[in-house]
């Protein structure tokens, strides 16, 4: 006699084996970057489960995991170079000075610093003097006050020099302004005040020197920077 035959059962969920781990182990720091941003295999983030809440619609919550990812990369982009100032500009060379000004004029450092937390390479276009807001400012030699600047975004306040044989010198991110266009200064007169105006983390100055509107390494001039 053969044995009636059991009719198959559909398997619901709550038939689903567990399983079951022994122990518990600690993600690693790529899994976690990846769990942060969703790059799993659901595809489900921890940062989209908060932007949810206060982003309801995709096309929002996109843009706002957008705007905090550039945010948060700026952020350590600043904490990474720390005291910085200056435009960026990329040079194909770095020209050297074709008149020696130290034997026509006298030159000077424009202001007592304690360091230069950013020289002078090919996304720098001068050197950054670390100094405390209201340090005096000096030219490095003398000429004629040929613009002045009050900005929010790159030098912030600065001035523009013009000087013998074709040199000009840059003063940024200066707290205070005391001279104005077209004013003759001499190696005495006082600039203005270091400060942190402008594209800036922290009190500097930001000295440029231009021949012939092409930026060069100010220690080429000045020496000791």
């Amino acid at each position: 006699m053969k044995k009636p035959m059991i009719p198959a059962r559909i398997l619901g969920a709550k038939d689903k084996p567990k399983i079951i781990f022994d122990s518990v182990r600690t993600p690693t720091l790529q899994e976690r970057v990846a769990k942060l941003f969703g790059f799993t295999k659901t595809g489900t983030s921890t940062l989209g489960k908060y932007l949810r809440r206060f982003f309801p619609k995709t096309d929002a919550r996109i843009i706002a995991g957008v705007a905090l990812i550039f945010v948060g990369s700026f952020l350590l982009l600043l904490s990474a170079t720390r005291n910085i100032g200056g435009e960026i500009g990329v040079y194909a060379a770095y020209p050297s000075p074709i008149i020696d000004v130290s034997t026509k004029t006298s030159i000077q450092i424009p202001i007592e610093y304690t360091y230069e937390s950013r020289g002078f390479n090919w996304f720098h276009s001068g050197a950054d003097l670390v100094a405390p807001t209201g340090t005096t400012v000096r030219p490095i030699m003398e000429g004629d006050v040929k613009e002045t600047h009050t900005d929010s975004f790159g030098y912030g306040n600065h001035i523009i020099l013009s000087h013998i044989e074709g040199y000009e010198s840059l003063y940024g991110h200066l707290s205070q302004i005391l001279v104005v266009p077209g004013q003759k200064v001499g190696i005495n007169t006082v600039l203005g005040k270091s400060g942190s105006t402008g594209f800036s983390t922290g009190p500097h100055l930001h000295l440029e020197v231009r021949f012939n509107g092409i930026p060069f390494n100010p220690s080429e001039l000045l020496g000791g920077i």
